[in-house]
């Protein structure tokens, strides 16, 4: 077969409406870039495409998006080696740049999910980073990429830790692949079948804008043919329904040069279609000939039905020659011959060429995937070798650190879990990354694992003597108890018990959804300690393992609550964060009841403290002082009775992080007196991070490793700490973790 071309079409949609672009420019995000003459020699015929969303507005991301896919093409084209890894460090550093971005620039925090696809010599790779949509349209179907929703996402410019997924597949003739908006991703794969599947590109791009409807996307649509196949006019252009305008298909970049190679960028500028001759090139860019259908001999469907005609010949072949070397059956009268039954030779006609296949396809597999493997250990043993040779340049070290553990994540789950070599040298870059972040590794193992549908959001251990785990399950709406010794290490129970649920009746309160659990210890005003629940019909739920009851408090001017989200206690009082309201809420109690007082509602700051970006809070039980943890990274401490503000992340930064806070989802405070200290779970980061209560000094940063090799606190949703020793237990979605210092 002769080499591939890639024929591109593009689509700028809003609301249903085809919009305008110059003929020298690109819809926003989409990158088509044959390889520049500045390539290094790997890199000369490998073609590149791209789409890139951004959070927000496009026409305000348009410059960012832009230079970002500028930086992309640079770095792929100028890295040697293997193609995946010049695309992985092109994805990594086009994430870097969003991440610093995001983490410095005072401008709209932007997230986003990418693809890019490389054409190389009828091999297509594609690598995918946070949340996309790809479809790749064969004859026969469609192939989704990823083929299926993850439980996991972490988008664009959220975390140095880059969740990025591979594939790889050999291209056929007359494939059509579409990169689209993940806004568009609700729509079924099947809806998608008159514009992918046995078409050609240019009715292809007239049934997207029928699928598309009345929504907005930006979509790039590439076909790859070979010269004998090409079935197309000179120009690709979609038939604009009325009142509808249309947006030209750019060629190439301008900034960068053209090339006559196999891979083509066709206008979309209504045209007449010339016959009888191939149409004059453009910009040096190679056009398509306008060929009659009817003048092609051998198309898709021919050769597919020349295959299936070639399959029933040697079939027939087959079987006569299996009759004839039966041996013949003269002696019997024909009137009693038995009649002949040809189930079994066309049987085994049909199984031999495809287990002939079956047998090629996993060899040629099994050979690619041990190439692969051997590539990912050279390119981790270099990567480890470079960061081992930086010298004093800690971050470029931890850079190549960050790479040799992601390539050690695709072999473990792209090409072959369990390797020996691999997982040595996981060890290494993980010892001497965990050294350059003065990082503690604890080992966790699975404490319990639910079933599946579950979401774990909240774990709390009982205070005492006694021992206890709860864990909140909002998934199912279940409250978990799971009886322990007083070590917590081990459970009374076979499993944990589910206490409260939504829906249950307590007293003359029906239960919602529980929002938040923390252990609440008897006090002056409260005679028993207990589980208490924050629950969102507005009441305040209490479960005492050792009357093994649950009472309900409804709470005071709870409709005025809009979107509470935490709840924490001092000295015996509730506080209510409300993220909608941006108020934390006050009652004070009264016996078991509580009581809210008009003239003290919310805790007051002396400067807006923007409780709206606050995902977690927790109040020191002794004095008052309160933590804030923000979604972009930041933490404040304040002195609750006057307002004001202690130290923030920048004393933090100052006094020992090394590696800012990415995307933090809890914070605690665990501990008495002077030795209460600060937890903050990071999962972009992969950490647990223990801070100073008075000063904000870092006393320690914690990782986990999984019983897999995996990375755990990349998955948390929630801790709790038991100290002396150090136990944490850990939530991720289904399972509850304990982790330990080895």
């Amino acid at each position: 077969m002769s080499e591939l071309q890639a024929v591109t079409g593009q689509l700028y949609i809003v609301d249903g409406v085809m919009q305008t672009v110059a003929p020298d420019s690109t819809v926003p995000g989409i990158l088509v870039q044959p390889p520049p003459g500045k390539a290094t020699r790997s890199r000369s015929r490998d073609f590149l495409f791209a789409h890139l969303t951004l959070s927000g507005n496009p026409e305000e991301t348009a410059a960012l998006t832009q230079d970002l896919l500028d930086l992309i093409s640079q770095k792929f084209y100028a890295t040697s080696g293997s193609l995946t890894a010049a695309l992985r460090a092109a994805i990594m550093a086009a994430n870097q740049t969003l991440l610093r971005r995001n983490l410095t620039s005072k401008e709209t925090v932007r997230e986003g999910g990418l693809t890019c696809v490389v054409l190389r010599q009828g091999e297509l790779f594609t690598l995918q980073a946070g949340e996309t949509l790809a479809l790749l349209g064969h004859n026969f179907g469609i192939e989704r990429l990823p083929p299926r929703p993850l439980d996991h996402i972490t988008p664009l410019g959220r975390t140095s830790g880059l969740d990025i997924r591979y594939a790889h597949h050999r291209l056929q003739s007359g494939d059509l692949l579409l990169l689209a908006d993940p806004r568009i991703s609700h729509l079924p794969t099947d809806s998608f079948s008159d514009a992918l599947v046995d078409t050609d590109i240019e009715s292809g791009l007239d049934a997207l804008i029928d699928i598309v409807a009345e929504e907005s996307a930006r979509l790039l649509m590439i076909e790859f043919n070979d010269d004998s196949l090409l079935d197309l006019p000179d120009v690709v252009t979609p038939r604009p329904r009325q009142g509808q305008l249309v947006a030209p298909t750019p060629q190439p970049r301008r900034n960068l040069p053209a090339t006559s190679l196999p891979a083509t960028t066709s206008e979309r500028r209504p045209q007449p279609m010339r016959e009888g001759r191939p149409a004059p090139a453009r910009d040096n860019i190679r056009t398509l000939p306008a060929i009659d259908r009817q003048q092609v001999e051998h198309t898709a469907r021919r050769a597919g039905s020349q295959a299936a005609m070639g399959l029933s010949t040697f079939t027939a072949w087959l079987a006569e020659l299996l009759a004839r070397l039966r041996p013949p059956r003269t002696a019997v009268p024909i009137e009693e011959e038995e009649p002949v039954s040809w189930t079994w030779p066309v049987l085994i006609a049909v199984l031999i060429p495809v287990l002939i296949a079956v047998i090629v396809s996993g060899v040629y597999l099994e050979r690619g995937r041990v190439q692969r493997l051997s590539e990912i250990r050279a390119e981790m043993s270099q990567l480890i070798s470079l960061a081992d040779g930086a010298g004093e340049d800690a971050a470029q070290a931890r850079q190549y650190y960050i790479e040799a553990l992601a390539l050690a994540v695709e072999a473990e789950t792209e090409v072959r879990p369990g390797d020996e070599t691999v997982a040595q040298l996981r060890a290494i870059a993980r010892e001497r990354l965990d050294v350059l972040d003065d990082v503690t590794r604890l080992s966790a193992r699975p404490f319990y694992e639910f079933s599946e549908g579950t979401a774990l959001t909240h774990v709390a251990l009982r205070d005492g003597f006694n021992g206890g785990i709860f864990i909140l399950d909002k998934g199912n709406g279940l409250v978990y108890e799971y009886e322990t010794d007083e070590t917590y290490l081990n459970p009374l129970t076979l499993e944990p018990q589910a206490r409260v649920f939504n829906g249950q009746a307590v007293g003359n309160q029906v239960v919602g959804s529980v929002i938040d659990i923390f252990w609440r210890p008897a006090g002056n005003a409260v005679s028993r300690d207990g589980l208490a629940m924050l629950d969102s019909n507005g009441a305040l739920l209490t479960y005492q393992p050792n009357l093994g009851s649950t009472f309900a408090v409804p709470l005071d001017l709870a409709s005025e609550w809009q979107a509470p989200i935490a709840i924490a206690t001092f000295d015996e009082r509730l506080y209510i964060l409300d993220i909608g309201a941006r108020v934390i809420w006050k009652y004070f109690p009264s016996g078991d009841d509580f009581t809210a007082n008009a003239d003290d509602r919310t805790i007051a700051f002396t400067e807006d403290p923007e409780l709206n970006q606050v995902i977690d809070f927790d109040i020191f039980s002794q004095d008052g002082g309160l933590v804030l943890l923000y979604r972009d990274g930041r933490i404040r401490y304040y002195d609750t009775r006057s307002g004001r503000l202690e130290w923030d992340e920048s004393d933090v930064l100052a006094n020992g992080l090394q590696t800012p806070l990415v995307a933090p989802t809890t914070v605690e405070i665990v501990g008495r007196g002077l030795n209460a200290s600060i937890f903050v779970a990071d999962p972009g980061s992969g950490r647990i991070v223990q801070v100073s209560r008075p000063t904000g000094q870092v006393l320690a940063q914690y990782r986990a490793t999984g019983p897999n090799g995996e990375e755990l606190f990349t998955q948390i949703t929630d801790f709790a700490i038991a100290e002396t020793p150090l136990r944490v237990f850990v939530t991720t979605e289904r399972t509850l973790y304990l982790a330990v210092q080895e």
